[in-house]
């Protein structure tokens, strides 16, 4: 092995094979700075031949753009190891270290760097990002997908209401806004929030329901908010935890909130601004944390001016309001909804059931004042009580069919004064003109017509 000794009396070995088995470049300068020795892939990583290089300062060679910046320059300045990223002068990305060798005396006698090219490498990285945000893309605008089909699966509506409805709930399903549902009772309130947590973050929460308008005035405070034990007459021994608690990370849907009474309407008000409960007979506060939905069949903003419902909390429930209207009022839904459950009866009770023409004619044409719950059972009561796989007209509640019977008669009532009133406006027509020809020239029908319709009405 060959060793020399330079300018600094420090000696320094022939390192010439080594370097041309080692992938990186490597630099070695002495305590000035002076280029001692580079390695054969300096010229492909810089840019620049070696002996343009070797005794040359890395401060001047700084100046002149073969590094961008030179990190010696750095060690010798700050006499400690570094780590950074260069650009040389074709403007290629080059990460390189750099670490100072102290002499007895303390001082920096010598400075190993060594780099490497990583312009490939950054170049994939980004390329690598650009694709990951691509599928986070793809696979969002995939999920919206999977969210807008899973919502058409489980509602049963192709209504240009319902669709605008679903298409509401899969925007604001991921958002912890209030929502306030509006609308008749069974239309599907229910079925539409417990479809708004399915879709949200807290899916994997509890969805707990709540019917303010079933629990008596006196337990429904107990039932939301959970007591301690012996807070009053009838308390259990050991307390009982609320539906709020329960709700914690998930849900909560409170359903007929207009029966809620005014008293608890300030302690709900409170829950919601704060994000905490005290438990009847309790002193401790409790931090929850859920989605809240609320529902009602009646109108809160007429309520909240009578004064029978808080104006503040109003407006705090009131944050995305979601009408539903009556199945009356979107007819295009009925059909899907009868064969959706007659499809489910047939395979909850392993039957062969269908409704015929006519049925689903009447079907079609009914008020429906009880909605989507109404339905569902005429079709259930109608799939068990039908002794043939075809279910008849005749089959049908007495209420479906009185409906469209007087429809009929009020069809035929209707037919009937029309056909007064033209043979009225017939006969006076001929006494006054004489003749078929003058009558249609009156009317402004022809005499074709004029005739026969003299003929039916005056008989000449």
């Amino acid at each position: 092995m060959k060793y020399e000794q330079n300018s600094t009396g420090i000696l320094v070995e022939n390192f010439d094979a080594i370097f041309d088995a080692i992938h990186d470049d490597l630099l070695i300068s002495d305590g000035e700075g002076i280029v001692l020795r580079v390695s054969p892939t300096f010229e492909d990583v810089y840019g620049v031949e070696k002996d343009r290089v070797v005794g040359r300062s890395v401060f001047e060679l700084e100046t002149e753009g073969v590094f961008k910046p030179s990190i010696i320059a750095k060690v010798l300045q700050r006499r400690e190891k570094i780590t950074m990223q260069q650009r040389n002068r074709t403007n290629r990305r080059i990460v390189v270290t750099a670490t100072p060798v102290f002499g007895d005396d303390g001082e920096i006698k010598l400075v190993v760097s060594y780099s490497r090219d990583i312009t490939e490498m950054v170049e994939l990285q980004n390329q690598y990002m650009q694709l990951e945000n691509k599928i986070e893309q793809y696979t969002e605008e995939i999920n919206q997908l999977r969210q807008k089909a899973a919502l058409e699966n489980v509602v049963i509506g192709k209504s240009p209401q319902m669709v605008n409805i679903l298409e509401t709930i899969r925007r604001v399903a991921d958002f912890d806004a209030n929502i306030l549902f509006l609308g008749p009772s069974g239309v599907g309130k229910t079925m539409l929030a417990k479809i708004v947590h399915q879709q949200s973050k807290r899916k994997k929460g509890s969805f707990i329901d709540i019917n303010c308008a079933a629990i008596p005035e006196h337990l429904l405070e107990s039932e939301l908010f959970g007591y301690e034990k012996g807070s009053f007459t009838g308390a259990g021994n050991k307390g009982k935890v609320g539906l709020i608690e329960l709700a914690n990370g998930g849900t909560l849907l409170l359903d007929e909130i207009s029966e809620m009474p005014l008293s608890l309407q300030a302690k709900l008000l409170k829950t919601i601004q704060d994000k905490v409960i005290t438990r009847v007979g309790g002193t401790k506060e409790i931090k929850v944390d859920f989605r809240l939905i609320t529902a009602s069949n009646r109108d809160l903003e007429e309520a909240a001016g009578r004064g029978t419902f808080r104006k503040d909390l109003y407006y705090r429930l009131n944050v995305i309001q979601i009408q539903i209207p009556s199945l009356r009022e979107r007819k295009d839904d009925i059909i899907p909804l009868i064969d959706f459950f007659t499809e489910k009866n047939n395979r909850k009770y392993g039957l062969h059931k269908e409704f015929h023409s006519r049925a689903l004619e009447a079907l079609v044409n009914y008020s429906w004042p009880g909605n989507i719950r109404e339905l569902s059972n005429i079709v259930e009561r109608a799939s068990m009580t039908c002794e043939g796989d075809v279910i008849p007209k005749d089959l049908l509640p007495q209420e479906v069919l009185r409906e469209q019977t007087k429809g009929v008669r009020e069809v035929n009532n209707l037919n009937k004064a029309v056909e007064e009133f033209e043979g009225d406006l017939i006969r006076q027509a001929y006494k006054k003109y004489g003749s078929s020809i003058e009558v249609g020239k009156a009317l402004g029908i022809s005499q074709p017509t004029a005739y026969r319709k003299i003929q039916k009405y005056v008989g000449k």
